[in-house]
C-alpha cells in the first residue's frame, strides 16, 4: 500500500514580465495543476492572495515529492518554504485533482478569523492554522460556486479558475 504524504509549503508568485496578470497566471498554474494531479492521484488546494501561494499537495510520498520537485523548477515560483511534510492516514482535500481560493475573494468573516493583527499571514501560522483556513477558504469558494450554479464538471480539472469542485 502506498504511504499517503501532505505537503504544505507557501511560496511567492514571480510576476516579473507577467502579461495578462495575476489571476491568468493562477489559471495557467491550475490548468497545468490539475492535469498532472489527476495522472499522479495528487490532491489538494491553492490558496492565492497579493505576493502569496499557499498550496497542499497530498498523494503517494514520490508523487508528492516529484509534484513539489516540478513546482520548485517552475519560474512562476520563489521563496519557497515548506512549512509541513508528514505521512497522513487519510487526504483533507479528496475531493479536489486542485481546489482554488483567492484570498481577495474570501469571506470578510473567515479571513477575520484567521488574521493575527490587521493582516493575513499565512506564513506566521502554525501548519494545522494553515490547513484548517485552506480547508475552509475552499469551501467557501466551493459553495459561492454552487450559488452561482457554475457546473459541476465530471473532468478532474477545469479551466475556469474561479470553480472549485465542490462536494456532491
Amino acid at each position: 500500500m502506498t504511504t499517503l504524504a501532505r505537503l504544505v509549503y507557501v511560496s511567492r508568485p514571480r510576476m516579473a514580465g507577467r502579461r495578462g496578470g495575476f489571476l491568468a497566471m493562477c489559471d495557467e498554474i491550475l490548468v497545468e495543476a490539475r492535469r498532472s494531479n489527476a495522472d499522479a492521484a495528487i490532491t489538494g488546494v491553492l490558496v492565492a492572495g497579493p505576493g502569496l501561494f499557499a498550496q497542499v499537495l497530498e498523494g503517494g510520498r514520490a508523487a508528492v515529492s516529484e509534484t513539489f520537485a516540478r513546482i520548485c523548477r517552475d519560474p512562476r515560483h520563489e521563496a519557497i518554504e515548506i512549512l509541513e511534510m508528514r505521512a497522513v492516514d487519510e487526504r483533507r482535500f479528496a475531493k479536489w485533482s486542485m481546489a482554488f481560493s483567492d484570498i481577495d475573494g474570501a469571506p470578510a468573516a473567515l479571513v477575520a478569523r484567521f488574521r493575527q493583527g490587521r493582516d493575513l499571514d499565512v506564513r506566521a501560522m502554525t501548519p494545522t492554522a494553515v490547513l484548517a483556513f485552506m480547508e475552509a477558504a475552499a469551501q467557501a469558494q466551493a459553495q459561492d460556486n454552487a450559488l452561482l450554479g457554475a457546473p459541476r464538471p465530471s473532468a478532474g480539472y477545469v479551466d475556469d479558475i474561479v470553480f472549485v469542485r465542490a462536494a456532491e
